[in-house]
């Protein structure tokens, strides 16, 4: 068995796939990605690797921003599990989206750690923090 990478190894995979999509480089992004990826979108949709990546190359969906809020990582067999929230800014055709989302992104350790599954579900943004009272 392939040895675990250290959970930072995992993250800054992670870091750099998001930095491919927000810069649609897919040359960077397509080697991050395993070849029967499952991508399940917050808004329910499923795709594979090369509709991911179609949709990216013909401009159908473009990440305009995507930070990661909140992650840890949890390592079993051969895979790394990184559980998180991020915002992310999303043009498609239907319009812009920015969201808050909760999600779950397992990495396979072999040959070289890469996105194996993404499930994301919408979150409730955080709320404001309450208006200051006025004094006396």
């Amino acid at each position: 068995m392939t040895p675990a990478p250290d959970p930072a190894a995992i993250l800054g995979a992670e870091d750099r796939r998001f930095l491919a999509m927000t810069e649609s480089d897919l040359d960077t992004l397509a080697p991050l990605l395993a070849d029967d990826l499952h991508f399940v979108h917050s808004n329910g949709m499923v795709e594979d690797k090369e509709e991911f990546l179609r949709k990216l190359r013909s401009g159908e969906r473009r990440y305009r921003a995507y930070s990661a809020l909140a992650r840890s990582v949890h390592q079993e067999g051969g895979f790394s599990f990184v559980f998180g929230e991020a915002d992310a800014e999303i043009e498609r055709p239907g319009g812009g989206i920015s969201t808050r989302m909760t999600y779950t992104a397992i990495y396979r350790h072999a040959p070289e750690p890469r996105l194996f599954a993404w499930h994301s579900v919408k979150s409730p943004a955080p709320a404001p923090p309450p208006a200051a009272k006025a004094g006396p």
